[in-house]
């Protein structure tokens, strides 16, 4: 199979990719924006397959991966600012590297015949939604700029379906963690900035007291949902989550275990305070709601994996706590 992965240099991209480049044909692009070149090559240091660093939202995508005879089997766009505080300092730069990109996505793979399209949502589109457990059916209206570009994105989607029979799987991914999160932004993923505080000798600091809940999945769970959804071709909603969650302070202490640290020792924060190393979203008379910031950074997400489970037969693991370990040994080698 023919695949263009876009966000290819990104956690879940490369790891994707890694996992899947001796069994399909894979071209793969990314703006390096976020994502990490290494992360795309073999123990030889030779690239996995042909990368382009382009910016999707341009015609870039057309005159470097496009032509009359030459095209693919399936997209899978997981090209994004994902970074929250990132999209709300930035939400015309947020605008045109989620929304924009994704209609250029869809009418590259329209133009190009390409019979399926797989694209990265996120359970933040839960945000507003007071429910114990997460599920496709839901009304959602989310207000943060992230989640909202991955809404607007979503809705194109539909029109695209609606207007030109496009085939398209959304999947809303939950919390993934692996071992290729990037550990140079201010917000890391959890598990890797975890692992980046422990192994600089440093204490991690949390937000708010650490009991906060979160769907964590694993991005080899994540890698074998997009290995069906490009066998089956859904053309449906998905959210990729386990069902079960797990504590901010247990994830710390399971990274810590993994290190050898029995003695963790953790520091807090302010939920509403987390995003003060953002000073532009602050100042004036106009500045971010810190009650905003806390609501987020402390939100209970549970999301159901049932309709996965049902349509496409996907299992996640839930041992947590054994693929939270491995994860961090990966990154420690």
């Amino acid at each position: 199979m023919k695949i263009l992965i876009t966000g290819a240099a990104g956690q879940i991209g490369s790891g994707l990719a890694k996992r899947i480049y001796h069994k399909h044909e894979l071209t793969l692009v990314d703006n390096l924006r976020n994502g990490y070149l290494k992360h795309l090559k073999d123990d030889e240091g030779n690239f996995i397959a042909p990368f382009h660093n382009i910016d999707i939202a341009t015609d870039e995508l057309f005159s470097h991966c496009g032509t009359k005879f030459d095209t693919y089997d399936a997209i899978i766009h997981l090209a994004a600012i994902t970074s929250l505080p990132d999209c709300e300092t930035n939400p015309i730069e947020t605008l045109h590297c989620n929304v924009s990109a994704t209609a250029n996505v869809l009418d590259f793979a329209r133009k190009m015949n390409v019979p399926h399209v797989v694209f990265a949502s996120t359970s933040a589109i839960y945000e507003n939604n007071d429910v114990d457990v997460f599920t496709e059916d839901l009304e959602v209206s989310p207000r943060l700029y992230y989640s909202l570009s991955k809404k607007m994105c979503e809705d194109l989607i539909e029109s695209y379906r609606k207007h030109y029979g496009s085939k398209v799987t959304v999947l809303r991914f939950f919390n993934v963690f692996g071992p290729d999160g990037d550990q140079t932004r201010p917000h890391p993923p959890l598990l890797n900035f975890v692992y980046r505080e422990l192994s600089k000798g440093k204490t991690p600091v949390l937000s708010g007291d650490g009991e906060q809940v979160r769907d964590f999945i694993c991005i080899d769970d994540v890698v074998s949902m997009l290995d069906l959804c490009l066998e089956k071709q859904p053309n449906d909603v998905f959210n990729v989550c386990t069902g079960k969650v797990v504590s901010v302070n247990q994830i710390a202490r399971w990274v810590a275990e993994a290190l050898g640290k029995e003695d963790l020792g953790l520091d807090y924060k302010p939920a509403g305070e987390l995003w003060d190393i953002y000073p532009d979203l602050f100042q004036g008379n106009y500045g971010l709601d810190k009650n905003i910031v806390a609501k987020e950074t402390t939100k209970y997400s549970k999301g159901s994996c049932q309709k996965a489970k049902d349509v496409l037969g996907w299992e996640p693991n839930l041992d947590i706590e054994s693929l939270v370990k491995k994860v961090t040994k990966e990154i420690a080698i």
